[in-house]
């Protein structure tokens, strides 16, 4: 019998899924859906859809299927559209450190961007006395009655002693986060500001994970059902529903996961170009880069790979000055604005369009630029669609599309710039290039590469379309990874149980760190029992 995993991964623009046969290591299938943002389920209706159409489409046996696990940007999304639930802090110490502990855990409203906020209230609770549940039960009231929807408790010292929080955790029938759940060190501030990011997104990480475990339920499939982290591992469902945090930039890491597994590559830059932005990381000695996560510019005790995201991809829409000159590409790609590429366009329907300008979203200025066709229906002008223009995209790759039209695309420009089509789409592409580059300087000197032994490799459908000129632009050689369209799914797939766990300890003893090396073994092993307690799956 076959062990077949299947990956999901969750982006900006398409969600894509892959099965994989681990025992012949081969891939069966692949299939990609649009995102599904807007509706009633989010992502999860994507993920699903996926999943249902590759079983379908590849004959899949249900009793074949040994894990699915998907990626998500659920947690990166929210943050970025400011659709996170107000948080309810309580703070705890002993009463005559109050004033100090009040200043570390009273987190004011959190800046999300120009006009949305994470909005808090908080209360304090003196841990000096012994805690009483109707005490207890009052101070979560009070916070509800402030409006919130979620709640965080951090204690001054909880990770050394967490008995405190894991009390009023117990009392609370709100989604409640602890400061000791997420990290191990002290930093009382950081590690509260940490649990209120994480509880901000908790009722909606509980309503996709429990969509996504009935959907897979409801369709007869009886295997775990993972999710990717940020620091290339994957987890259970469950830590996804305390912590979903975690999942942030999931999604890229996948993608170093997948590169990783099929080009050996000792020293390098990830670069994956997908529709709406492009994410970068590094590969030095063999292994991707990590840091702690910033959010939203706050800093928090999440490890994750070392991921930048650039707002240029292969679907960013250029942008005019009202003197008619390109002023910029992107961040708003044609996916968002609901159009579909010009390069993609039949040369009959496109060739009697006219020039407009369309403001993609609500708020967004009105200076990208789109192809209206007679009868109302209107096409992007990207860089994929200059790249085609230029006959740089090579026939058998995911972005090649009709040259035909997107010469079309750019002569109508030319007409309305007063400059040769050739010109317009070479100035396209050299400033998304700019744009990547920009970020990949200075991580190549934070890093200390070897620019003698960089590699740049391109992944995401996008790859082709701008990858190769960045490392031309920068002088390092260039790959392209097998599978790029799909790369971040397989790293999904073949993602394995990956911990870690932070604690202060003055002076470790050798036994010190005998102890905290047996707690990460025992979180990894009762995960893996998820894994092999399903009868196909016992010698995995």
């Amino acid at each position: 019998m076959k062990k077949i995993r299947i990956g999901i991964d969750v982006g900006g623009t398409f969600t894509k899924a892959v099965a994989i046969d681990v025992i012949e290591k081969r891939i069966l299938g692949k299939k990609s859906v649009s995102t599904t943002h807007s509706l009633e389920g989010g992502v999860s209706v994507g993920i699903v859809n996926a999943l249902s159409t590759l079983i379908e489409m590849c004959s899949i046996d249900h009793k074949e299927i040994e894990l699915i696990s998907h990626s998500t940007t659920q947690a990166v999304n929210a943050f970025l559209e400011g659709d996170v639930s107000k948080v309810g802090i309580i703070g705890m110490g002993v009463g005559m450190e109050k004033t100090n502990v009040v200043k570390r855990t009273h987190i004011k409203d959190i800046s999300l961007n120009s006009n949305k906020f994470l909005r808090t209230c908080y209360t304090f609770v003196d841990t000096s006395k012994y805690l009483e549940e109707p005490g207890i039960k009052k101070s979560i009231e009070n916070l509800v009655s402030e409006g919130a929807q979620s709640i965080v408790v951090s204690e001054a010292f909880g990770v050394d002693d967490p008995s405190n929080e894991l009390f009023v955790m117990k009392h609370s029938k709100l989604p409640c986060t602890a400061g000791h759940e997420l990290t191990g060190i002290y930093g009382l501030e950081i590690r509260t500001l940490t649990a209120t990011i994480n509880a901000s997104i908790l009722p909606k990480a509980t309503s996709t994970a429990n969509y996504v475990k009935s959907a897979v339920n409801n369709l007869g499939i009886d295997v775990p059902v993972m999710i990717m982290k940020g620091d290339g591992g994957v987890t259970t469902l469950d830590s996804f529903l305390h912590k979903p945090i975690i999942t942030v930039l999931s999604g890229p890491a996948a993608s170093v996961v997948g590169a990783l597994l099929f080009l050996q590559v000792l020293e390098g830059i990830f670069i994956e170009v997908g529709g709406t932005s492009t994410n970068i990381s590094i590969i030095k000695d063999g292994k991707p880069e990590m840091r702690y996560v910033n959010i939203m510019e706050h800093p928090t005790c999440i490890r994750s790979l070392d991921v930048r995201i650039c707002g240029v991809a292969g679907g960013s829409l250029l942008r005019l000055s009202s003197k008619r000159r390109i002023i910029d590409v992107g961040p708003r790609s044609s996916h968002i604005a609901g159009l579909e590429y010009s390069c993609f366009a039949d040369p009959d329907e496109l060739i009697k369009g006219e020039i407009v300008p369309i403001s993609p979203l609500n708020n967004d200025p009105s200076d990208y630029i789109s192809i209206k066709v007679p009868g109302g229906k209107s096409y992007g002008v990207t860089n994929t669609c200059a790249a085609n223009a230029l006959g740089l995209i090579p026939k058998n790759d995911n972005a090649y599309g009709n040259a035909d039209s997107a010469r079309i695309a750019f002569t109508k420009l030319a007409t309305y710039m007063g400059m040769p089509p050739e010109q317009i789409a070479r100035q396209v592409l050299d400033i998304s290039v700019s744009k990547i580059s920009d970020y990949i300087i200075p991580m190549v000197k934070e890093y200390k590469l070897s620019k003698n032994r960089i590699v740049v490799i391109g992944g995401g459908g996008g790859a082709s379309v701008l990858v190769p000129l960045v490392a031309k632009e920068l002088g390092f050689e260039y790959k392209k990874a097998d599978y790029a369209d799909v790369i971040s799914s397989i790293g999904v797939a073949t993602g394995m149980i990956y911990e870690e766990k932070e604690k202060t300890i003055n002076n470790p003893t050798p036994e010190d760190v005998t102890q905290l090396i047996t707690e990460i073994k025992d979180v990894a092993i009762r995960k893996m029992h998820l894994l092999i307690q399903y009868p196909f799956n016992r010698n995995t």
